[in-house]
């Protein structure tokens, strides 16, 4: 009874708002400086038990990695991660996505908590293995995939549905890939 009213009072003072995802599941909306959602989120899955399960997302900032040399790999990329920023709960799929570029370089997309992604972008670069890399934030735009505009998403489209129409040309008819 004790540890009951003591998790809803730790709870209380940590949660904004309570609201009903997409799929169903019920979201915790936690207020700004919480600073361990993470153990709440296991704390709470110890009361629920069997009956639901509980996790904690946090917000994450995409950063670019560019000048890595082409040897360079996702395991050395994570380790760099560890040993100059700290990050030790660090997700193994935060590297998203490694890719050639120019000049025998590769550029990697990394997914970052926000408070590690500020200290990568306060530092400016990344040592890996021998190459000192560029950390740089990456700025992503949403795009809406009704009326093809950018800044929000399809639920909250009030747009014309161009959704049937062809991509590159606009007609009505086709589409792009044939």
């Amino acid at each position: 009874m004790y540890a009951e009213s003591a998790i809803q009072e730790t709870v209380g003072r940590a949660v904004q708002c309570i609201r009903r995802s997409a799929s169903g599941a019920m979201v915790l909306q936690l207020r700004k400086g919480v600073q361990n959602a993470s153990a709440l989120g296991t704390e709470l899955d110890g009361v629920l038990g069997d009956a639901a399960t509980a996790s904690a997302l946090s917000h994450k900032t995409p950063l670019e990695i560019r000048d890595l040399d082409e040897c360079a790999t996702r395991e050395e990329i994570r380790t760099a991660l560890y040993q100059q920023l700290g990050a030790a709960n660090l997700d193994p799929d935060a590297v998203r996505s490694l890719r050639k570029a120019y000049a025998g370089t590769q550029t990697a997309v990394i997914d970052l908590p926000d408070e590690l992604a500020a200290k990568a972008i306060k530092l400016g670069h990344l040592r890996v293995g021998w190459v000192s890399c560029r950390v740089r934030e990456r700025a992503e735009a949403s795009r809406c995939f009704r009326c093809w505009e950018f800044g929000h998403l399809v639920a909250r489209c009030v747009g014309p549905d161009r959704s049937k129409l062809c991509y590159r040309c606009g007609q009505d008819g086709h589409r792009a890939k044939t």
